[in-house]
Order: C-alpha cells, then sequence, then structure tokens
C-alpha cells in the first residue's frame, strides 16, 4: 500500500474541466484539507497543465490554472536528480510520454499511488500502484 497519492496531469484536467472522475479527485483533495491523506504533484505535472493550457486555450488560461494549481492542497515534488535515471528506465521499458517517465518515476520514489485518467499509465499497472479515474478519448496534444 502506497504512503499517499500523486495527482497526474490528467486528474488536473479533471478536475478543473469538471469531467468524469473530478468528484473522486475532490474527495481525495477534502481528506487532504483535513489532515485524512497526503497528496503530491510532480513538477512536471505543473509544467503540463501549463503548457497544454497555453496551447489549446491561451496563456491567461494557462496562468488561471497554474495559479489554482498551485493552491491545491498537495506538496509540489521537484524533478530531482534521483528521479533520472529511473524515468529514463520506465521511458525505456514501457514506452510512456517522457512526463508520464517523470511522473511514474516519482510516485516510485516517493511511494505514491498515481491518480490519472491517461491510458497510458496501462502499461505501468504491474509496477505502479494506480487509481484510474474513468478514462476519455485521447486528445492530440
Amino acid at each position: 500500500m502506497s504512503k499517499g497519492y500523486l495527482l497526474d496531469t490528467s486528474a488536473i484536467f479533471a478536475l478543473t474541466d469538471n469531467e468524469e472522475g473530478a468528484d473522486l479527485v475532490e474527495d481525495y483533495l477534502d481528506k487532504a484539507r483535513k489532515g485524512q491523506l497526503s497528496i503530491h504533484m510532480s513538477s512536471m505535472t505543473i509544467m503540463e497543465v501549463y503548457y497544454v493550457a497555453s496551447s489549446e486555450r491561451g496563456e491567461d488560461e494557462a496562468n488561471r490554472l497554474l495559479f489554482l494549481t498551485r493552491a491545491l492542497p498537495v506538496k509540489e515534488l521537484p524533478l530531482e536528480n534521483a528521479l533520472v535515471l529511473p524515468a529514463a528506465r520506465v521511458k525505456a521499458r514501457h514506452k510512456v510520454s517522457v512526463a508520464d517517465a517523470w511522473i511514474a518515476a516519482t510516485a516510485m520514489i516517493h511511494d505514491l499511488a498515481v491518480i490519472h485518467k491517461d491510458p497510458e499509465f496501462d502499461r505501468l499497472k504491474d509496477t505502479l500502484s494506480l487509481l484510474p479515474l474513468p478514462f476519455k478519448p485521447k486528445k492530440k496534444r
């Protein structure tokens, strides 16, 4: 059993876009606010939220989402040197995006379950503890 949770970028967008699964993310965040569990986020997620929002919705919306994301009751985990080789191994072995490899490595190193709705994480189900939200068709980004 993991010692906490890691929000993937897809979980952030589920919350901010009120997609299916947003209620579960909000429930976990409420528990974090009450000190009942710990939730974390990779700095890679912050970067992804910003660049996706900026390219799809404009810089004003990206700034708004950046502010909202950083206001969540989560601890941001940096892209530290200890993650370089684990992320590279995840990328090489599981054919996931670079961002997802960093996020997965962060979860592994910190013993966190990934809250996500990205089908790419299914490739890691034997490696990571996952809490999948209902998937939606993947957009080209």
